[in-house]
């Protein structure tokens, strides 16, 4: 089979693993594709997480007895498992249904597989054709890749900002609650964003002035757990912030629910302290929407990867200015909505960078 054959097939399969974009943390996503004579016999993805796997879901779509299978190849986006976790391994799956060829997307760079799944195919007399080189694969799994790689979440900076560079606008001294820089119509997508990620987080100054609930409200979807910056202790721990069950604080105020969990850093660790927590739990990514501060702060110690900046279309004419991003930042793409847009950067010493990134696409819709 030819590389470029094996290329639209295996691209193919990473559009079905954007399926699981959803429900599979800390899981990474996984597509697979079953090609008979050029023509796809069965599909499948990682829906779940203790879900059936990829290879599982589309061999599942074919007889035992399919003799097609022993001159078929599976396209799989990531390196099949070789070991019994939640499900069993999908390398004496593929093996028992007699799949000859396999091409793989990428190795996994978990511990327990690490290659092992190859060798384990090709030990049983299967072909097996690894595509490393694929941008595609390693950008869907980005989140996966910076734990197993880095050691720590990923991690998207949201801010909104005004068209003429402010994140905060004017505020009479008492004045509470969030002033909105952008329209109604970015609202659905930014929910969006946050039922992708794994948590959320803030620093005390949003807690304060905003009092937010960091919930999915604007659409359906899984409920990112939250995290508090707040090493001075100014926020109250009647904030709607802290009925979470899951949230976790840097600092805080003394009196959190019982089910907060308080976290004390060294003096100018607090990011490093929140993030190696957050790996800790499996939390493969974040979404920070604290203020400018807490955005700047991000940048300034190189702990980011993604950037999506929200532009409104009205100046605000003062206010507090948006934190700006480091020259050697890389602009994705722009999309319009209305009279918004969003510009999305990234990282470019982000561990899945390759020298470019692909263009961003919006949202999906959310499962009902």
């Amino acid at each position: 089979m030819d590389r470029t054959t094996d290329l639209h097939w295996m691209r193919k399969a990473l559009a079905l693993a954007e399926n699981g974009r959803w429900n599979t943390a800390p899981n990474p996503r996984v597509g697979c594709i079953i090609v008979h004579e050029g023509v796809s016999i069965a599909e499948g993805w990682h829906a779940q997480l203790g879900g059936a796997h990829a290879e599982v879901h589309a061999l599942g779509k074919l007889e035992p007895s399919d003799e097609r299978l022993s001159s078929s190849t599976a396209y799989v986006t990531l390196e099949p498992c070789n070991h019994h976790g939640r499900t069993p391994p999908c390398t004496a799956l593929l093996m028992d249904r007699g799949v000859r060829r396999i091409v793989v997307g990428m190795k996994d760079p978990d511990p327990r597989v690490a290659g092992s799944g190859i060798d384990r195919l090709r030990a049983g007399g299967a072909q097996v054709t690894v595509l490393d080189d694929l941008p595609g694969g390693r950008w869907l799994n980005r989140r996966f890749l910076s734990a197993h790689e880095r050691g720590r979440p990923w991690v998207v900076l949201k801010c909104a900002i005004s068209p003429d560079g402010y994140a905060d606008p004017p505020r009479n001294r008492q004045e509470q609650g969030s002033l909105p820089i952008t329209s109604d119509t970015l609202k659905k997508l930014t929910h969006q964003w946050r039922a992708e990620e794994q948590a959320i987080l803030v620093g005390a100054g949003t807690v304060v002035v905003d009092n937010p609930r960091l919930d999915v409200r604007e659409a359906s979807g899984p409920q990112p757990f939250p995290v508090v910056l707040d090493p001075h202790g100014r926020t109250s721990p009647q904030s709607l912030v802290y009925q979470h069950p899951g949230v976790v604080v840097l600092g805080g105020p003394r009196n959190l629910p019982k089910h907060a969990v308080q976290l004390e850093a060294p003096v100018g660790a607090a990011l490093e302290t929140v993030l190696a927590h957050l790996h800790q739990l499996d939390c493969r990514s974040v979404l920070v929407e604290g203020g400018p501060k807490t955005c700047g702060g991000f940048i300034e110690s190189g702990l980011w990867d993604e950037a999506r900046w929200c532009i409104g279309s009205t100046p605000t004419g003062g206010g507090i200015p948006a934190p700006p991003l480091p020259p050697e930042a890389k602009m994705r793409g722009v999309h319009p909505f209305g009279n918004d847009q969003v510009r999305y950067f990234v990282n470019p010493n982000s561990a899945v960078w390759a020298g470019h990134a692909p263009a961003p696409t919006l949202a999906l819709p959310l499962p009902a």
